[in-house]
């Protein structure tokens, strides 16, 4: 017997794992798929642990994309009609910011504290920006060159990182205009070791979106209440959203959404709470696979 789900009409995506594949792009079934579903009225809208800067031009120029769901939910960008130019271009096409839920004060820096223990690779967001340190690029290249997340592979020379030289001074004026703080440790066993101080922090929700890396936010954010808040502000009830998505820092996105597809190369956790799971995975059209299954 088929399983029948909901009409979808708000559909969000997680990026790395699920819409791109390993090498950053969106394969030509799945923007197929995705011109369809817009094509019969279904807003498809990104969901990524990514600040607004690091959103790829290549998911800002899919056909019908003007929201943003970013920095796992801390976020909620009306991209007006030019997405690119509000991701690129700021200045001459700006955002707007529909949801911003920012890390306390304290709870930023005390967070930032612990991660400054580690010789991680860190990243912190804050207006939709991703500040780094040329140490910090430095690492990501090394990273990207490893390849041990699950991370699609990320063009290094775009513009998407704000580089500063000292990111505790700048740390010392913004702390109150935080989004996330994110680090990507060298293995997952010095990031397992970590992992419980992090979770041990009053006020924080703390996620992984990959093995090797810990996500910091403000206790109560995550993209599944940035899904529900967009639907409510769109008017579409909450039975009626999809979420999609492959690892913990989709969780939440995924148990409450109206349904919760997860792809074929989900962690297997992740995998347990699909409604529907694809047979493909990110390289292989599995979003495409999956709105054709939902009759998107």
């Amino acid at each position: 017997m088929l399983q029948s789900f909901p009409l979808v009409r708000l559909a969000a995506l997680d990026l790395d794992g699920t819409l791109l594949n390993r090498n950053n792009e969106v394969t030509l079934a799945t923007r197929q798929a995705i011109a369809r579903a817009v094509e019969h009225g279904v807003v498809v809208v990104p969901a990524t642990g990514r600040p607004l800067a690091s959103l790829p031009p290549v998911v800002a120029k899919l056909p019908g994309i003007r929201y943003a769901i970013t920095s796992n939910g801390a976020a909620v960008w009306d991209l007006g009609s030019d997405p690119l130019g509000a991701v690129y271009s700021r200045y001459a096409s700006e955002p707007a910011c529909l949801l911003h839920r920012l890390m306390p004060t304290e709870v930023a820096r005390e967070a930032f504290d612990l991660f400054q223990q580690y010789d991680g690779e860190l990243s912190v967001f804050s207006d939709g920006l991703a500040i780094k340190t040329p140490e910090g690029i430095a690492k990501l290249t090394s990273r990207t060159a490893r390849f041990l997340s699950s991370e699609a592979r990320q063009n290094l020379t775009d513009g998407r990182f704000t580089v500063i030289p000292g990111i505790e001074s700048w740390m010392s004026r913004h702390a109150h205009e935080i989004e996330k703080l994110c680090m990507f440790f060298d293995s997952t066993e010095k990031t397992a070791a970590a992992l419980p101080k992090f979770q041990a922090i009053p006020g924080v929700a703390v996620v992984q979106g990959s093995p090797d890396n810990i996500e910091v936010t403000a206790a109560g954010v995550d993209k599944g209440s940035a899904l529900l808040a967009l639907a409510d502000l769109l008017g579409i009830p909450h039975e009626n959203t999809l979420a999609v998505g492959d690892s913990e820092n989709d969780r939440a996105m995924l148990e409450k959404a109206g349904i919760a597809a997860v792809m074929a190369n989900g962690m297997p956790q992740i995998k347990a709470i699909g409604s529907i799971v694809s047979e493909a995975d990110c390289d292989h059209d599995g979003v495409a696979e999956l709105f054709g299954r939902l009759g998107i």
